[in-house]
């Protein structure tokens, strides 16, 4: 039988999960990323079930062996509900090994009441549609994709520690939530731009900031003031994995310097898909059609400062995107004079459309 000194030290062998018997069925279960939990294996009609009662510290050894010894003969993995499994499997594989785990967060908290306190077992691909095809119309046919993919994740995780024999909704397909995606190449005009730039929501320093720096909008959300250095916005965490700065134009300073600095995110606690909404929603009573996304104005930058005469490699340098080929392996140049350079010449493009715009409101 375990103690309580060797469960509370326990850790995973040979990076992989490792479980601990105390007897009588019940397992401490230490996964490789190190967190703990309670479950029970046993034959049922000659096949072996699985049985989670809870995550160690929360529950503790003595607790967890009463909770052994109470499991009534119907106990089975299916009395957990769909909430449970998604707050488990997101303990459990998620905040553990995403460098950015609060993002999955974020979509299971879309999930609704009714469909997180439906028991595992009874969980249908029916159900699941019709929230998520009720989610995409709400939210926008890509985030309802998104949704579609991690619960998908969650249910093959519900597979593979026992709670279920198949995934309900492994044949559930982006087709019937949001629709198929195709590659976009939504590049806004000037007067979308003017526009947007004189539009002013409490969203709108946040989007003038996207447009004029071409940079991802998580990437932006998460930028904390102690990572701007004067001109230079130092971005530790990016997409790519790989560490990136950002010169600042003049125009962009000017944006942060009307943005209030007693809060530690420069752009506040705005979530990703609450400005895509409030987008989606303007462009609407704008009539701008098609409607453009955060994601747009990355690429309406990057087409603009290329057709300014940017040389490509700079641009994508600017992008923090890899670059191809030989040069990926070679050209380790940082081109900083060159970035400087084109970031101020795009700042004098947009300030260029807003004079021709003829509106007497300048953003910048």
């Amino acid at each position: 039988m375990l103690t309580n000194i060797q469960t509370r030290n326990a850790k995973p062998r040979g990076g992989r999960d490792t479980w601990l018997c105390d007897g009588g069925g019940l397992y401490l279960r230490v996964r490789a990323s190190g967190s703990k939990s309670w479950v029970v294996r046993r034959k049922r009609h000659g096949k072996t079930e699985v049985i989670t009662l809870g995550r160690y510290p929360a529950l503790s050894l003595s607790q967890a062996r009463e909770k052994a010894r109470n499991l009534d003969g119907n106990a089975n993995p299916g009395v957990i509900t769909f909430g449970e499994l998604l707050d488990e499997w997101y303990a459990d594989q998620i905040e553990q090994q995403y460098k950015r785990p609060k993002q999955v967060r974020l979509y299971l908290e879309k999930v609704s009441h009714s469909l997180r306190s439906e028991k595992l077992r009874d969980l249908s691909r029916a159900e699941v549609r019709r929230f998520l095809k009720r989610y995409a119309t709400d939210s926008g046919p890509v985030t309802g994709n998104r949704l579609l993919a991690i619960l998908k994740q969650a249910c093959t995780y519900a597979v593979e520690v026992g709670y279920l024999s198949a995934s309900p909704i492994a044949g559930l397909s982006r087709k019937y939530v949001g629709g198929e995606e195709k590659p976009r190449e939504r590049v806004l005009s000037n007067d979308e731009i003017v526009l947007l730039l004189n539009t002013e929501s409490k969203h709108s320093p946040l989007l003038r900031f996207l447009l004029l720096t071409a940079q991802r909008i998580g990437e932006a959300q998460n930028a904390h003031w102690s990572d701007i250095d004067g001109d230079r916005w130092n971005i530790p965490e990016t997409k790519s994995g790989r560490a990136h700065w950002y010169a600042l134009s003049c125009p962009a300073r000017e944006l942060l310097e009307i943005l209030p600095t007693d809060r530690d995110k420069v752009f506040g606690r705005t979530t990703n898909t609450g400005v895509q909404a409030w987008l989606r929603r303007w462009c609407d009573r704008e009539g701008i059609a098609p409607a453009f996304t955060p994601h747009d104005l990355r690429r309406t930058a990057a087409t603009r400062m290329n057709e300014l005469g940017v040389a490509p490699h700079v641009v994508e340098k600017i992008l923090n995107h890899k670059l191809a080929g030989v040069m990926a392996v070679y050209n380790k140049a940082e081109y900083e004079s060159e970035r400087i350079e084109a970031m101020q010449l795009w700042a004098a493009e947009l300030d260029r459309i807003l004079a021709e715009g003829s509106l007497q409101k300048r953003c910048f």
